[in-house]
């Protein structure tokens, strides 16, 4: 069977940056945005109005980071695992049949917008497991980032203002991954719905 696309655009994506960079055009839902500002304008006003200790403000950045950290490195693996099994049992004739379809939304192939969103879920929670790490590794009592702000002119102001924002980021991560999950579990469920369509209209 003849295909209107060229072989070499199934492989065009040579490294996890090329995928990240087009997975950029799916945009996430406006409540998930809302919800993601929600979240951090609260703990924003909690860390810069209504706290002034910034040491129980620190002590909840390390516990949160390792808790994030746990978090990311085991729902990464379950997600990853899934992804495994699913793809395995996809049809290719399918998958070559979505590739023939343009998403019009974000003018990708449909192939790769579906398994763009995937990706997107996997790269953010890269990224976050990888945030959550530096603040283990950097940020202790007496770490790298202690010891260079201590170097810094207005060390203590700065040092304060980078613990709050570190606050508010990982706080709202949190949220943003868990609605990521949510989203992945909802486009594994939609896309085996479009796999028994498939073999519907076949059949």
């Amino acid at each position: 069977m003849k295909y209107s696309f060229d072989e070499s655009d199934l492989t065009s994506e040579k490294s996890l940056w090329d995928v990240y960079k087009l997975s950029r055009r799916i945009h996430p839902k406006k409540s998930q945005v809302i919800i993601l500002l929600i979240v951090m304008a609260t703990l924003a006003a909690n860390a810069f109005i209504l706290e002034n200790k910034s040491e129980s403000i620190l002590t909840d950045v390390r516990k949160w980071a390792e808790l994030g950290f746990n978090f990311g490195i085991t729902t990464l693996g379950f997600l990853i695992a899934g992804f495994t099994i699913f793809a395995t049992l996809s049809k290719p004739k399918m998958l070559l049949a979505m590739m023939e379809h343009t998403n019009k939304e974000t003018g990708l192939p449909t192939l790769k917008y579906n398994f763009f969103a995937f990706m997107k879920v996997f790269i953010a929670y890269i990224t976050f497991t990888l945030f959550y790490l530096v603040i283990l590794l950097f940020g202790q009592a007496n770490g790298l980032i202690s010891n260079i702000g201590g170097l810094l002119p207005y060390s203590e102001c700065l040092g304060i203002a980078l613990i709050k924002i570190t606050y508010v980021l990982i706080g709202g991560s949190f949220v943003h991954l868990l609605l990521l999950l949510k989203t992945f579990i909802f486009n594994i469920y939609a896309i085996v719905m479009n796999f028994l369509r498939w073999e519907y209209h076949q059949d």
